[in-house]
């Protein structure tokens, strides 16, 4: 499931998404509703569902009246929402180059667009809303634009920020901003999932621990039958920790997932450092205990780097990591064959 296409309605049926509905409803209601919203929660939590639902239920005619009302769907403003043409509606994310590739940042001319936009008479009704996709990735520049906003908002404005990483965002934007952190907690999400699925309780847990309790992804985790790759995945890690096969095969075989692989090899790291604390399983005893945990530590490091723009090659990388465990696997194989 693309977490891009996922329609407003879908709030209603997810309840940590209902839960944070309800919030933005009633400091809307009060008149207490902050300018700058700030949603933030990892990528397929539903957040841009959320931000649809918001920005389509404010826009809506139902709303009129000062309350907010969860979207009709019927009327003009809704139907505008719907085809991403209503005037006063404006999305703002990565552009893309004449090739056809995103860019990698939201740039300070974007965000200067969007404040001459922010000014002027809303068209259809009263509000003049805008919402700023991964805005984690906006420049220094494009930051400091977006602030002066943020100090002087026009009025019936309201901006709505989607970030993966809170802690990316600067403390002066998150300072003015009213924070809506999804409620991403297994009560609420193995239940959605099983009801959506149909699986067993095992399965769901499983597939949110997997996704990072990121349920759209843990949804496609299950619909894909994707436990079966994962127990593959960790066959293979034991391989190359066999000296079976070479990094550089793991990662070719593994090539289509590349973007997301060093999750995947985190999760399998932090498995083994459990098993050898808790001590039951004799496959990695012959490890030294710390040496999973520093290359999960590695891993989430070049996640981190590449977040923030690294140039270095993440495969390059990922193979430099899996070749320590390659090496570790072959001084255990050699010791324990003299």
């Amino acid at each position: 499931m693309n977490t891009d296409s996922i329609d407003a309605t879908d709030v209603a049926s997810a309840s940590w998404l209902q839960e944070s509905f309800e919030q933005l409803k009633q400091a809307f209601d009060q008149w207490k509703i902050a300018h700058g919203i700030l949603m933030a929660a990892p990528k397929a939590s539903g957040k841009r569902a959320l931000a649809k639902a918001f920005t389509q239920s404010v826009l809506c005619e139902t709303s009129a009246s000062g309350s907010l009302n969860k979207a009709c769907g019927l009327c003009k403003s809704c139907q505008l929402v719907a085809a991403q043409t209503h005037p006063d509606l404006t999305n703002v994310d990565c552009l893309v180059d004449a090739k056809g590739k995103q860019k990698q940042s939201i740039g300070i001319d974007q965000i200067r667009q969007l404040n001459a936009k922010l000014v002027e008479t809303a068209q259809l009704g009263k509000w003049r809303l805008a919402v700023i996709f991964s805005v984690e990735k906006m420049t220094r520049g494009a930051f400091n634009a977006l602030l002066k906003t943020l100090e002087e908002p026009g009025r019936d404005t309201l901006l709505i920020l989607l970030a993966d990483n809170i802690y990316q965002v600067p403390a002066t934007i998150r300072s003015r901003c009213q924070v809506i952190s999804l409620k991403l907690s297994q009560d609420k999400l193995v239940p959605w999932l099983i009801t959506q699925t149909n699986c067993d309780n095992n399965t769901a847990v499983e597939a949110l621990n997997y996704c990072s309790f990121a349920p759209y992804e843990a949804l496609n985790f299950i619909n894909q039958n994707r436990l079966a790759f994962f127990n593959g995945l960790r066959n293979d890690l034991d391989t190359l920790l066999a000296t079976r096969i070479t990094p550089q095969e793991f990662v070719a075989k593994y090539a289509d997932d590349e973007s997301v692989l060093w999750r995947y090899i985190a999760d399998y790291f932090q498995r083994v450092q459990l098993q050898l604390l808790s001590g039951t399983n004799s496959q990695y005893q012959s490890l030294n205990p710390r040496s999973p945990s520093e290359l999960y530590q590695q891993l989430i490091e070049m996640n981190r780097g590449q977040s923030a723009g690294s140039n270095l090659q993440a495969r390059l990388q990922l193979e430099g990591i899996l070749s320590q465990w390659f090496e570790i696997g072959r001084k255990i194989v050699h010791y324990s064959s003299s």
